[in-house]
């Protein structure tokens, strides 16, 4: 069963990566026409994404009922941290009451990443996670989460860095109900609210869990994985305070959440060379 619904969610993915493509016409833009065909295409997007969405559940769903549940290796992290940043492009539209499409087409293909990750590398026979402890699965829970939402505040950083560049050429021109430059700046500071303590507890039961497996002289072989983790969580701290203290905010935000992100992801290729 697993394998019919990681073709049909991979395909979904796909689609939907093209829906959110196909945003232009032979039209002039901005004519009627072409305004037209883009919010087709888009609407289009945002329903093939949420399928895709609900089928990588049902995938997780299966790999759960063959015993591998989303916390047993690092690439069944990495699918559920992909799958619940796409949940969470529509607790956005939830709380904006609308959608982002130009985020949507920044997750689609992470989701579909993670998806493929998770199913043919997920299962978990030499990289599986020793999370037999409670602060062991407290550790990877909320590493998944900080994941999850980095992500999330990387695709509006990036969301954000496109508009603006676009907006200094000349060639973006906004939409009624869009949203704008603020707008985007405004929400990736609150998920980077969100971000930066769930990144800091994961940190710290992180080294707990690792003094906890073999003491202090643990510390040292892993300095690879603490030295990445440890520079997301500098870089989402220093978000808060620069922008608190100095005001800093928009393209260097931006910039400095995506070296965060890129951190997060040296991460989980070691890990994933590693096991």
């Amino acid at each position: 069963m697993l394998y019919p619904l990681f073709i049909l969610a991979a395909l979904a993915y796909g689609a939907t990566t093209f829906l959110y493509g196909t945003n232009s016409s032979t039209s002039a833009p901005g004519s009627p026409s072409s305004s037209g065909i883009r919010e087709r295409s888009q609407r289009a997007g945002d329903i093939a994404l949420a399928v895709a969405g609900l089928l990588h559940t049902a995938c997780v769903g299966a790999q759960c009922v063959e015993g591998d549940h989303p916390f047993a290796s690092v690439f069944l992290v990495v699918s559920f941290a992909a799958l619940s940043a796409v949940l969470g492009y529509y607790v956005l539209a939830v709380v904006r009451r609308r959608t982002i499409p130009a985020l949507g087409a920044i997750l689609a293909p992470i989701g579909l990443i993670g998806l493929v990750l998770g199913v043919l590398f997920g299962d978990p026979v030499g990289d599986r996670l020793p999370a037999t402890t409670m602060l062991a699965k407290s550790h990877i829970g909320l590493a998944t989460a900080g994941i999850a939402l980095l992500t999330l505040a990387a695709g509006v950083a990036g969301v954000y860095l496109a508009m603006e560049r676009r907006l200094r050429q000349k060639i973006f021109r906004p939409r009624p109900g869009g949203i704008s430059l603020l707008g985007l700046d405004r929400m990736h500071h609150r998920l980077i609210l969100l971000v930066t303590p769930v990144l800091t507890l994961a940190l710290v039961t992180g080294v707990l869990w690792i003094l906890q497996l073999g003491g202090p002289e643990m510390l040292g072989p892993r300095w690879v994985e603490l030295a990445a983790g440890g520079l997301a969580w500098l870089a989402s701290v220093t978000l808060l305070v620069t922008r608190a203290a100095f005001g800093m905010r928009g393209r260097q935000a931006a910039g400095l959440t995506i070296v965060a992100l890129l951190s997060v992801v040296v991460l989980l290729s070691y890990y994933g060379v590693r096991g």
